[in-house]
C-alpha cells in the first residue's frame, strides 16, 4: 500500500499519520492489487477535513469527512472508504457475466 499525504493550513504530526495508517491497514484485505492512497488534511477556521483518494486496480474512490476532531474524522472516513471498498469487492464476486459455456443447440 502507497500512501501519501498532504497537509494544507496545518503542520504535519507523525501522530496524524501513524493514525491514519494504522487505519488504512484493514483496507488492503478489500484488494489483491497494491492500492495507493492519497490523504488530504485541512483546517478551515475549527472544521478539520480530511480526504481520502484511494486508487486500485480499475477503479477510484473518494471520501471526504469534517468534523472538529481530526482523528474521529479520519476514523469515519476509513469507515465509508471500507465501505465502498466491500461493495465493491461484493459486486466483483458475485458477477455473473459471461461465464464461457455456450447454449445447447436444439437441433
Amino acid at each position: 500500500m502507497k500512501t501519501s499525504f498532504t497537509f494544507r493550513h496545518m503542520d504535519s504530526t507523525e501522530a496524524l499519520k501513524n493514525h491514519t495508517l494504522d487505519k488504512l491497514q484493514r483496507l488492503s484485505r478489500y484488494e489483491d492489487h497494491e492500492l495507493d492512497i492519497h490523504a488530504i488534511y485541512s483546517v478551515e477556521k475549527r472544521h478539520m477535513t480530511v480526504e481520502f483518494t484511494v486508487t486500485g486496480n480499475s477503479h477510484t474512490f473518494v471520501c471526504r469527512e469534517t468534523r472538529e476532531d481530526m482523528y474521529e474524522a479520519i476514523d469515519l472516513a476509513v469507515d465509508k472508504l471500507d465501505r465502498q471498498l466491500r461493495r465493491d469487492k461484493t459486486r466483483r464476486k458475485h458477477h455473473k457475466g459471461n461465464q464461457g459455456s455456450t447454449p445447447e443447440l436444439i437441433g
